[in-house]
């Protein structure tokens, strides 16, 4: 599996870019795991970056992974689950290859 995004650095996910983070739950609408992977286009459309939540300096989460979206040319962020992330943003190798056939 790969990993579409790329890594950010951490001094990218700050304070004013969480609290504004709401932006991207209301793409998506209400924040369950069914309209996570349902809007798995809408969040890959928005998203630009990620890192481990163990890395964070504003609000670390050792067990999740922060993505940070740009949204109406403001950037924003929010946690995700580690299966969350994964089924959103990483694709499957066979996936990979088949395009190049």
């Amino acid at each position: 599996m790969k990993c579409i995004l790329d890594k950010l650095p951490a001094d990218s996910f700050n304070w004013s870019r969480w609290r504004k983070g709401i932006a991207i739950w209301r793409e998506i609408g209400a924040a369950c795991i069914r309209n996570i992977i349902e809007k798995k286009n809408v969040l890959r459309k928005y998203a630009v970056g990620y890192i481990s939540g163990g890395q964070l300096f504003c609000r670390p989460k050792p067990d999740e992974v922060a993505v940070m979206f740009l949204i109406d040319g403001e950037f924003c962020w929010t946690h995700f689950r580690k299966g969350e992330f994964e089924n959103v943003f990483f694709e499957r190798d066979w996936l990979l290859y088949a395009d190049r056939e």
